[in-house]
Order: C-alpha cells, then sequence, then structure tokens
C-alpha cells in the first residue's frame, strides 16, 4: 500500500500540483525582460537556438521557453532519465514543453544524439540546464558546447532573479519562487561555435559560458530591485 501511495504521489499529485504552482507565478508575478534582442534575428531566421541556464534558475528559464514558444519557436528542454526527472517531464509536458530525456552522467550518448537531431532535423531550440543534473553549481558542463559545435545553434545564456523566493537545500541552492514576486530576466550575447575548433577552444568556450551565465545572474539580481511592480 505505501508504495502504490508514493506511485500516485510522485506520478500524478505532484505534477498536477507543482503544474498548478507554476501556472499562478506566471499569472501573479511581474516579468521583465532585458536583451531578447539578441534573439531576433535567429528568431526571424528560424535557426534553432541552444537556450542556457543554470539549474538554480529553471522556474523562469522555462517560462522564458515558454515565451518563445508563443513566438513560433519550437522548444523542448532536456530532462534527467532520473525518478525525480519523471516529475519534471509530466510537469513540463502538462505545460506544453516538449521533453527529451537524458543527462551527461546517464545514456548521455543517446541523449546527444537525441537533441541533434531535434536541433537538426527537426528545427527545435532546445533549453538546457548546463549545470545540471548534479553539479557543480554554476558551472557549464562541455557538452552543450560539442552540441553547439556539431548543430550550428547557438549558445544563448540566459539568467533570472525574483524578488521573493525560497531556496531549497540541495546542490545548486535551487530557488523557489513566490506568487507576485517581482522577476528580471536577462538574454546574453550568443556564443557561436566554428565547425573547427580546438579541444582547447571548446574548454575556453566552457569558460566563457560559465562565467557569462554567472555576470548575468548578477546583473539580473542587481536589476530585479530596481524596476518597480506598478509601472
Amino acid at each position: 500500500m505505501k508504495y502504490w501511495l508514493n506511485r500516485l504521489l510522485k506520478q500524478k499529485l505532484a505534477p498536477a500540483i507543482l503544474t498548478g504552482y507554476i501556472q499562478m507565478l506566471h499569472r501573479s508575478c511581474k516579468i521583465n525582460i532585458v536583451g531578447a534582442e539578441n534573439l531576433h534575428a535567429f528568431i526571424a531566421a528560424e535557426q534553432p537556438m541552444l537556450p542556457c541556464y543554470w539549474h538554480q534558475q529553471m522556474t523562469f528559464s522555462i517560462n522564458f521557453l515558454l515565451g518563445l514558444r508563443e513566438q513560433g519557436v519550437k522548444t523542448s528542454v532536456l530532462v534527467s532519465p532520473s525518478k525525480d526527472g519523471d516529475i519534471g517531464d509530466a510537469v513540463l509536458t502538462k505545460l506544453g514543453v516538449a521533453v527529451i530525456r537524458g543527462s551527461e552522467h546517464r545514456t548521455g550518448a543517446l541523449a546527444m544524439r537525441d537533441i541533434y537531431q531535434a536541433i537538426s532535423k527537426d528545427k527545435c531550440s532546445v533549453g538546457t540546464a548546463v549545470d545540471g543534473p548534479l553539479g557543480p553549481a554554476r558551472e557549464a558542463k562541455i557538452g552543450v558546447v560539442t552540441l553547439a559545435q556539431l548543430s550550428g545553434a547557438p549558445l544563448i545564456p540566459i539568467a533570472n532573479a525574483c524578488s521573493r523566493k525560497i531556496h531549497l537545500k540541495s546542490w545548486d541552492n535551487f530557488f523557489l519562487p513566490l506568487p507576485y514576486s517581482r522577476v528580471q530576466i536577462v538574454v546574453g550575447e550568443p556564443i557561436i561555435v566554428e565547425k573547427r575548433v580546438s579541444p582547447e577552444q571548446i574548454s575556453g568556450l566552457q569558460q566563457q559560458l560559465t562565467q557569462q551565465l554567472n555576470a548575468l545572474s548578477e546583473q539580473a539580481e542587481a536589476l530585479v530591485s530596481s524596476f518597480s511592480l506598478y509601472e
């Protein structure tokens, strides 16, 4: 009986509760976006992108991807194949976001193949928490840079901050935004990865992505307190 109750909670109740909460956040929070002009040329050309964000900031990064979807961009999200990923998969599906399962630690080669096919064949922009699923926090993994090299899709750094939140005791200090928060989303300049690059250049681009995401995170934190809820 305990097994079935736990299964019901994880497979049915938890996704329903989380989906409802996220929808409430999206309705009640005041969201400001800067840097969206960095995407205009790619959207107009219907060119797939690789939106990159920290795992800690996933809630409103997903919100941003939903906004891109409303602009006609085909979007999907890379989700861990773990049991916790099952909940994320269910929530994202309910929100209308396509999901690709996999991570650098489990089924990494299959995930890379699926993402590459989604980009090259389906012209899909795939959002990725580039320090997930287990960290280290705020250090970009090399896999997303390799994907950008293979697919030609630009890396799009995205960061966000909110005025009211609860930090969870997790490896990434994940923050759960609270309703009626002020939210600042910052979109950085695209990082283009050429086809012919050396391993040293790949490593340098990985570090560049890390530094840019951390700088954008600091910018979002600074900006979130500077715009008025009543503007």
